[in-house]
């Protein structure tokens, strides 16, 4: 494989077996999260030259998982300017505007937002039955202000448009979007009569989050207890389940109530050893937890090995905080 490279490599092209062996691989990786080793394998095979859209959009798809947005953006608006029909491209290069827009001043911000906009309505354009494109543009709809597109009657009519090909995921989007425009009236109409979310974990997940950002903690906790005792019949449903044991624990551990609580679900979600981008939050909360139910050397256990290992420097200095 690594001579197909090489000499695909000298001759300045791919072949299409050498192309569709890398595709391949960053595949593979990122479905490890191996980000870092995606973009050890793309970076040689990319330059100022390159015009290859797949090569350009993976390398690009791989720097904004990596937190890269500015080479990112960069990278994709190359592969949707070579490829402008792939929706795929276009939903990335929406993403990573998206991520500039919240990164950069005011100016600069409503032009990515403006992109971003843009390059999600394209991704529709091109693939209008794709739940997770509708799913974004509709959001961007309901949270973008006026002056850079946001339109929460077009938000609305996205999920009615989803509902007629996924009736579950557009009920979903639309409970989602009726929470965000605190319309909770309509939002429990929604419940009364789609039975389907009923007995789903994410209606009561998202519930939750809506009294979380309001700080009613108590209310909070008693929806995401909701959620994580529902059944887990999907992928979709899992991860919310478990997203629901975390972010109970951070209500007990920042709304300083229902401790035992929080440590039942933060135990039970480190034991499940998912979604790893919240397990050393995780830990920390629990460390919180442990910390006010007079359990310190419990505490030190997690919090000691967790400061030394950690590169992340907000979490680091969190720890130090209360150590």
């Amino acid at each position: 494989m690594f001579r197909l490279l090489s000499a695909a490599l000298l001759c300045g092209s791919f072949t299409l077996a050498a192309q569709q062996d890398v595709q391949q691989q960053v595949q593979t990786l990122w479905q490890k999260q191996a980000y870092q080793e995606a973009k050890s394998l793309l970076t040689p095979l990319v330059n100022a030259k390159t015009k290859d859209a797949a090569l350009l959009a993976a390398l690009g798809r791989t720097e904004l998982s990596l937190g890269n947005v500015e080479l990112a953006e960069k990278l994709l608006a190359r592969a949707v300017k070579n490829a402008p029909e792939q929706a795929q491209y276009q939903f990335w290069y929406g993403q990573a505007n998206c991520d500039s827009a919240q990164k950069a001043s005011m100016f600069s911000a409503l032009s990515a937002a403006k992109r971003c906009a843009k390059a999600f309505a394209t991704a529709v354009e091109l693939a209008p039955d794709n739940a997770q494109y509708l799913q974004a543009l509709a959001k961007y709809y309901a949270q973008a202000p006026g002056i850079a597109g946001g339109d929460k009657a077009q938000a609305l009519q996205l999920s009615k448009q989803l509902q007629l090909t996924s009736p579950l995921q557009g009920q979903l989007l639309e409970l989602e979007l009726l929470l965000q425009l605190d319309d909770p009236a309509a939002a429990q109409a929604l419940l009364a009569k789609a039975t389907a979310l009923q007995t789903r974990p994410e209606p009561y997940f998202l519930q939750g989050v809506k009294f979380a950002q309001s700080r009613d903690y108590e209310a909070a906790i008693e929806q995401f207890a909701k959620a994580s005792s529902q059944p887990a019949v999907d992928k979709e449903a899992s991860r919310s389940r478990l997203l629901s044991l975390y972010q109970l624990g951070r209500a007990a551990a920042v709304g300083k109530t229902a401790e035992q609580q929080g440590i039942r679900a933060l135990e039970r979600f480190l034991e499940a050893e998912g979604l790893p981008e919240f397990r050393e939050w995780a830990q920390f909360r629990l460390g919180q937890l442990y910390l006010a139910t007079e359990q310190r050397s419990a505490a030190e256990a997690i919090l000691k090995p967790l400061q030394n290992s950690s590169k992340d420097s907000t979490l680091v200095t969190e720890i130090k905080k209360i150590l």
